[in-house]
């Protein structure tokens, strides 16, 4: 979710509603969302902090923004870094701003940098009506990055899919799926709705939606292929009038991550 498996719960799992897919279809393409804002009210300007882990272990925090500068615009400013003992294990400082249009809730543009022991990568995206065009730089890569354009209408990024998703009617047992580009690559996502209930996270107990999250790569044939490290993940949406994100819990590769909301302003 580009993002590396625990960095993208320490980062801005953010996001957090990075998100997931159905079936291999050959027919997929017909069954994408149409990408319009749903009958729900946008989001209200709001700062949230998260705490994320690997297993039971704390394993980092995130810092996201969420802001309205204009009223055509919406704007998601998040920082993130690894802490504690993970931080000992492998150090990671990201930085990610996302900037859409928050009438369309279609991404404009997304620049992230992620700081490593060894390493800092900084990518660009620029998205238009057509798809978007990529630029991924590495300061231990010698060679200079080129910009790549991908070809597909439609393209969300996370920002966006988070936003779309929380303005539907999230009733249960409905399905909405959507192609995102969250970095480097494009997948199909796929977000069922499962149920209501009650959920304890640090920022306190909140009415959920809960609904379940899955992943496939789109590959440059048009066929869906599996992520590899990612698995599948259940997330809970608060369900009251800003419907944000509480928890994910993730099956990747490397076992079980998680990320909780702790704080509210």
């Amino acid at each position: 979710m580009t993002f590396r498996p625990l960095a993208a719960w320490c980062r801005l799992s953010a996001l957090l509603l990075a998100l997931t897919a159905g079936g291999a279809r050959a027919d997929w393409r017909t069954d994408l969302a149409v990408p319009q804002p749903g009958p729900f009210p946008p989001l209200r300007a709001v700062n949230l902090t998260y705490e994320c882990g690997w297993a039971g272990l704390p394993a980092g925090q995130v810092q996201a923004h969420f802001l309205r500068p204009t009223p055509e615009t919406c704007l998601l400013q998040a920082t993130a870094a690894t802490t504690g003992l993970a931080r000992a294990l492998w150090r990671m400082d990201a930085t990610h701003e996302a900037r859409g249009n928050a009438t369309t809730l279609m991404p404009v543009s997304v620049l992230q940098t992620e700081t490593y022991r060894y390493q800092t990568i900084r990518t660009s995206l620029d998205f238009d009506d057509s798809g978007v065009a990529h630029l991924r730089e590495s300061s231990a890569d010698h060679n200079p990055a080129r910009r790549k354009r991908y070809e597909f209408p439609g393209l969300l990024d996370l920002q966006t899919a988070l936003l779309y998703v929380r303005s539907q009617s999230l009733a249960q047992g409905e399905v909405y799926r959507m192609a995102v580009y969250p970095g480097s690559a494009a997948y199909l996502a796929t977000v069922t709705v499962e149920g209501r209930e009650k959920v304890k996270v640090k920022a306190g107990l909140y009415p959920a939606i809960r609904v379940d999250l899955r992943l496939e790569k789109i590959t440059p044939e048009m066929t869906l292929a599996p992520h590899g490290k990612f698995k599948r993940a259940t997330a809970w949406i608060s369900d009251d009038e800003d419907r944000l994100p509480l928890r994910m819990n993730a099956q990747i590769f490397v076992g079980s991550v998680w990320v909780e909301l702790a704080k509210v302003e």
